[in-house]
């Protein structure tokens, strides 16, 4: 379902937003009261981002709109988190009460505005003080008590304020709200270096109740149209969940079925439906769901698949067409193509028995259930084999079992070479996090690249890619444009989707 609205605004991804944000701390945080070692780390970390020596500029507050559920908060703290990693400072993000600033933090601080009607709710208690007048006396006055967390803004050693929902709070609430953006102040809190940014939904666009955004508002700040993509929300994912679990196999399911990451409302309010925050919440459940069926599995082959209670928790999450979908790809999942996975790494060759459901499941990938079946083995198959290799990681006895068998499953049949490509990128991927995860020293196995790509060594690719030369189908010839030599299918659909390297001898 088409997720884009009519509002003149412009769109910006999740990742574009993020490397903005991040360039806007850096430049926020340099100012006039840092220290000067601080600046200077500042600075070097503005070279490593921007690749140029720093230039100072004015900040201007970024407002971001867009769809409920498609990253806009999540772009602020992403942003502030990889600031916090580049000055070294520790991520403390809504402090309690008990919190003492040290001035070696980055003090991320959300203040929810949905609902807030109320001048007092917002600005704090109002407090009664003097101050001496020229002629000796005392003049009172009215001040309020901000709460500790934006008190407490000013003095860490970096600070980010997010003003949430800010089209959910009431004109008079936006217009104080305004000053805090434009002018850095909070009634009589100077929020010294603090950047301050606001997130706020579409209103009629998206079916939440907003107030009028006037255009004192927009005119003084600058205005994106936030759209979370799916390989950006898988890319995150993975990174969240690198253990054996994973993302559960979500990302299959998501490729195959786009039009489920985002499907708006369009009538009746108040009914969940997905989008990529419901996704991200529904996954912890989905991933206990598939941990625990896979050990009950172990203990009895015979155990069910737990379709009722898929359907079940993900209909609380992701609304009643979507659950069902969902889980009849799961189920066709758990019974089909994750045993024979399973299977395939254990025993490390096709059996006959296994072999031939495999092709009747793929049945050579022509029709769109067959596709899924694909793309679900691929996701059984990486998985598998990336916990066997780490299993084996010390003496190294079954790693020519688990190449054969991952050698087997990607060219033991004739695929659809994009679907390779896919079970191999996700293989590495896999690997690398997976090792992270179990506290392993792999880095002769591979790495993550500072775009989110992993990137195996020579030292083990070499003897994944003799494994697979013994298969008839991966030495295949690619056709070329031109004269220049011709590669083999293994190294177009694994060497150079998983490495810099090509041409590994067989």
């Amino acid at each position: 379902m088409n997720s884009k609205t009519d509002i003149a605004l412009r769109e910006a991804t999740t990742d574009q937003i993020i490397d903005r944000l991040v360039l806007d701390m850096l430049q926020r945080f340099h100012g006039g009261s840092q220290t000067k070692a601080m600046q200077t780390r500042i600075e070097s970390a503005w070279a490593k981002v921007r690749g140029s020596s720093f230039l100072a500029r004015a900040v201007t507050p970024t407002y971001l709109r867009g769809f409920p559920g498609q990253g806009k908060t999540t772009c602020y703290r992403v942003a502030a988190m990889h600031v916090a990693d580049l000055l070294d400072l520790a991520f403390v993000m809504n402090p309690s009460d008990a919190f003492e600033p040290t001035g070696r933090e980055l003090l991320f601080v959300v203040q929810e505005l949905s609902g807030q009607v109320s001048a007092v709710d917002f600005g704090g208690i109002p407090n009664a003080r003097e101050f001496a007048t020229p002629d000796g006396g005392q003049a009172p006055f009215m001040t309020k008590l901000p709460n500790k967390r934006l008190a407490a803004l000013r003095h860490a050693g970096a600070s980010v304020l997010l003003l949430d929902d800010f089209s959910n709070a009431s004109p008079n609430i936006q217009n104080v709200a305004l000053s805090i953006l434009t002018e850095n102040r909070f009634q009589g809190l100077d929020l010294g270096n603090t950047l301050v940014g606001a997130t706020g939904n579409l209103g009629t666009g998206d079916g939440t109740n907003v107030s009028t955004t006037s255009n004192a508002i927009v005119t003084r700040v600058a205005n994106f149209l936030v759209v979370d993509t799916l390989e950006h929300w898988i890319k995150r994912t993975h990174l969240e969940y690198p253990d054996a679990t994973g993302d559960a196999g979500i990302a299959g399911f998501l490729r195959r079925n786009p039009d489920f990451f985002h499907m708006p409302k369009r009538t009746r309010d108040g009914i969940p439906y997905p989008c990529p925050r419901a996704w991200s919440l529904f996954l912890p459940k989905l991933r206990e769901i598939l941990h625990t069926y896979r050990e009950a599995r172990t203990a009895n082959p015979a155990t069910p698949m737990p379709f009722e209670e898929l359907e079940f928790e993900a209909a609380g999450f992701l609304g009643l067409e979507t659950a069902n979908r969902l889980a009849s790809y799961y189920l066709a999942f758990m019974q089909s193509s994750d045993p024979l996975a399973e299977a395939l790494v254990r025993e490390g060759a096709w059996s006959e028995a296994g072999r031939e459901a495999f092709r009747k499941e793929y049945a050579r990938g022509y029709a769109a259930t067959a596709q899924q079946f694909g793309y679900q083995f691929m996701t059984a198959l990486a998985d598998y084999c990336a916990k066997a290799f780490l299993d084996d990681l010390e003496a190294r006895t079954q790693w020519p079992r688990i190449s054969r068998a991952l050698a087997h499953g990607l060219y033991g049949e004739r695929i659809d070479q994009a679907l390779i490509c896919y079970g191999t990128h996700y293989f590495a991927l896999r690997i690398v996090l997976l090792a992270d995860a179990m506290g392993l020293d792999a880095t002769e196995i591979g790495e993550i690249d500072p775009k989110g790509r992993p990137q195996l060594t020579e030292a083990f690719l070499r003897p994944l890619a003799a494994a697979m030369g013994q298969m008839p189908i991966a030495c295949e010839l690619m056709p070329v444009d031109g004269d220049g030599p011709r590669p083999r299918l293994l190294d177009e659909t694994f060497c150079q989707v998983v490495s810099n390297f090509r041409g590994f001898a067989v």
